[in-house]
């Protein structure tokens, strides 16, 4: 299941994963993130709870998308990450690590309302 978050500021996006990402599935978050990045600097909260995988064509669309907006990559500020599972806060601790300028936190899924809030603060001035 995918689906965006409602009622986020307009320099937020914020979706929840669980399970298989397909290609409809990234054309709508990589569209709202565009979207997003033409408005200024952005911020990201993910709720992720399970990755079933990528299907094959969902593999194509990101990696295609993903080289679209790799110029822009420093327009993401923040990723708030909400999650249970170890592995996928290893993961995103280490994308805060690799990616200058991106500030990555990570919450558990009780404490969801915190990420929300963090990665709706005001953008920097």
């Amino acid at each position: 299941m995918f689906r965006l978050l409602p009622d986020l500021p307009p320099h937020v996006v914020g979706f929840v994963l669980d399970g298989t990402v397909t290609k409809p599935d990234m054309d709508v978050l990589f569209g709202e993130v565009e979207a997003a990045l033409a408005r200024g600097h952005v911020h990201i909260v993910g709720e992720i709870t399970g990755v079933g995988g990528l299907t094959l064509e969902a593999l194509g669309a990101q990696v295609g998308r993903s080289f679209g907006i790799v110029g822009q990559i420093g327009k993401v500020d923040r990723y708030a990450v909400v999650t249970d599972t170890r592995w996928i806060e290893t993961l995103a601790s280490a994308q805060g690590s690799l990616i200058p300028g991106l500030d990555v936190q990570v919450w558990p899924r009780a404490e969801r309302a915190d990420a929300v809030a963090w990665a709706s603060e005001p953008l920097a001035a």
